[in-house]
């Protein structure tokens, strides 16, 4: 999103408002479907898959050989969220920036669908999500672009209705 800002500012409202949708329309299915990661039912002794072995959660591992002492203070900063894993908003917002990336040009799209593979694959690999996950944020990604634009209008008319309910209140309190 940064690039459009500074190599096409004239997409970079556009680019801001569907990663936003992304992002807040991902984080209202967390409130409204809490799921857990991976990694939880391993932290929380439910164990893995019948007759399968406990999922690692690699980040741990790999930020505690690489960290050292600092990553059980950046850890308790950055630590997982159990409830939020469906859809992965880490990979709907990646997938959303390489999308608008490419609409600019093959090699900025290029470069954002490589981020978003390598960071589904991490995403799996690590622990953090389920490949499940990944396709409901590529899902989510997907609405957002298909159906975002015609809902802007409904958007803009209800955020006057507020307004407009607010004003009257005021005048009348």
């Amino acid at each position: 999103i940064a690039y459009l800002l500074v190599r096409h500012p004239e997409r970079f409202p556009r680019a801001a408002v569907m990663t936003y949708a992304t992002f807040n329309l991902g984080a209202s299915v967390y409130w409204l479907v809490p799921t857990a990661p991976p990694w939880w039912p391993a932290a929380a002794e439910a164990g893995g898959l019948e007759g399968g072995a406990a999922v690692r959660r690699m980040m741990v591992e790999y930020g505690e050989d690489f960290w050292k002492d600092g990553w059980g203070s950046l850890y308790s900063v950055f630590g997982g969220n159990p409830l939020a894993a469906m859809p992965s908003l880490h990979f709907a917002t990646s997938l959303m920036a390489a999308l608008l990336l490419a609409e600019v040009g093959p090699i900025p799209g290029g470069l954002g669908f490589a981020y978003a593979a390598t960071l589904g694959f991490a995403l799996v690999y690590l622990g953090e999500h389920y490949v499940v996950d990944l396709l409901a944020g590529a899902a989510l990604t997907v609405a957002v672009r298909r159906w975002g634009p015609a809902a802007g209008g409904m958007i803009d008319r209800f955020g006057r209705a507020v307004a407009a309910l607010e004003a009257r209140a005021h005048q009348d309190g």
